[in-house]
């Protein structure tokens, strides 16, 4: 089944197919000429004697026939064995080395095959020499199935050579083909990594493989061009509109402290945390559309120890949860590390614990569990997720308006863009009560 899987392994097996039905069409060609022209031969050859045999009768009469017939026997090759009869009407024996008539019509001058009785195949040709005489003459199969043996054996060893040479040659260029294709495949798993620096590899022969890797080159070439403008153009729209913004924060700053008016300062506050909100909506957005682009690409990626960040961001979160009145547990298995950002790992770790928080009442329950893998657990017993937004959430500007939190929806959509980043994904289940949230590797169970 692997062998037909792979297009080389099919490749190689239609060669070798065609060269087995090549070498059998070739053989049954052979042998169908072969069978034709000895056919006509001993035609030619019994017929000319035969004919000879009935001049002699003729001009010499039955008794010169069967001294003629009786020294023709004596002299044959066994090499070209020979079959005479003379016999009467009812088919009894005068002369020859038959023993019996076989079944032909002498009064047609039929012909063809006949077998002895030790299983010898004949061609013979009968002729009515007159009422009282017939006679017949044959030859042997011998020699044709002799030589039909040799060309059958010489078939076998040149079709069983010519499959091994077809072979050969078929595994030698589906080889250097696959050779070529797989260096193409691992190119394009690395420009799918995101290193779109990466080239396919060209062996300048000129052939259509050379010109799908300059298209695939250049295709590559075109995208990285595409994605280093969008890349400018976010940047160049982030940078033009955070200044504005914090220009029109340090006036709202400015206002404040010169106004002596409080609910005038209150709605400058306001104004000012909406800013604040857009500022940081537009840093979130940045980061999503900046981990999404990264998603795949190794380079920034370290061992880090998962289990200290994990135990870092526990110490700042345990006193938020005191202050909710939140019971705050931990269960973290030491030692576990894997390739990651650690910045990347920390915001995660951050967001998820915060939206925890954010949605358990007072008196709840908040737990963070990290076991080997690393699978990392974030469960608390608020309300919980409805089954039909546990994938909805992820998304950008989606939100579950409970107890009155506030935000833009951007921060589970972060959290998983940045974990697609670093190999990672979340996956949003029911605690009964509550939400759960894993962290887990991308493809595993």
């Amino acid at each position: 089944m692997k062998l037909l899987s792979s297009l080389f392994g099919r490749l190689s097996l239609v060669v070798i197919i065609v060269s087995i039905l090549s070498s059998a069409a070739l053989f049954a060609m052979t042998e169908w000429i072969v069978r034709s022209e000895f056919r006509e031969q001993m035609a030619r050859s019994v017929d000319t004697d035969i004919a000879g045999l009935a001049d002699i009768y003729i001009t010499g009469g039955g008794g010169e026939l069967s001294q003629r017939i009786s020294d023709r026997l004596a002299l044959q090759s066994p090499d070209d064995k020979r079959y005479y009869l003379l016999a009467s009407p009812s088919g009894r024996a005068i002369i020859g080395n038959l023993h019996s008539w076989p079944e032909l019509s002498s009064e047609n001058s039929e012909a063809g095959f006949f077998r002895l009785a030790d299983g010898t195949q004949v061609y013979g040709r009968a002729t009515q020499l007159n009422p009282d005489l017939k006679l017949l003459v044959g030859r042997d199969t011998l020699a044709r199935s002799a030589l039909l043996a040799r060309i059958r054996t010489a078939f076998l060893v040149a079709g069983v050579l010519l499959v091994l040479i077809f072979s050969m040659i078929g595994h030698y260029a589906t080889r250097r083909l696959r050779t070529r294709l797989d260096s193409m495949n691992d190119a394009f798993r690395e420009i799918g990594s995101g290193n779109l620096a990466a080239t396919i590899p060209v062996d300048w022969r000129g052939d259509e493989l050379d010109q799908l890797s300059e298209h695939g080159n250049a295709m590559i070439e075109r995208v990285a061009s595409l994605i280093s403008a969008h890349r400018d153009i976010s940047d160049h729209t982030a940078h033009e509109l955070r200044t504005p913004l914090m220009h029109l924060d340090n006036r709202l700053v400015t206002a404040i402290g010169q106004s002596t008016d409080p609910l005038h300062s209150e709605a400058l506050g306001r104004a000012r945390q909406d800013i604040r909100d857009i500022i940081a909506m537009l840093d979130s957005l940045l980061d999503i559309a900046s981990s999404r682009a990264q998603i795949g690409d190794r380079s920034g990626l370290s061992e880090c120890d998962i289990s200290k960040i994990a135990a870092e961001i526990t110490e700042l979160f345990a006193e938020s949860a005191e202050d909710l009145e939140i019971k705050f547990g931990t269960d973290i298995a030491p030692g576990v590390k894997m390739m990651a950002n650690p910045a990347h790992i920390q915001r995660i770790l951050s967001n998820l614990l915060d939206n925890a928080l954010k949605y358990t009442p007072k008196g709840g329950e908040v737990e963070l569990v990290l076991q080997p893998g690393p699978v990392i657990t974030v469960r608390d017993n608020g309300p919980g997720v409805p089954e039909n937004m546990r994938e909805k959430i992820f998304e950008r500007f989606v939100r579950i308006d409970t107890n009155g939190a506030q935000g833009h929806g951007l921060g589970l959509a972060l959290s998983q863009a940045l974990a697609e980043r670093n190999g990672l994904i979340i996956v949003c289940r029911d605690a009964g009560p509550g939400a759960l949230f894993e962290i887990k590797p991308e493809g595993s169970a």
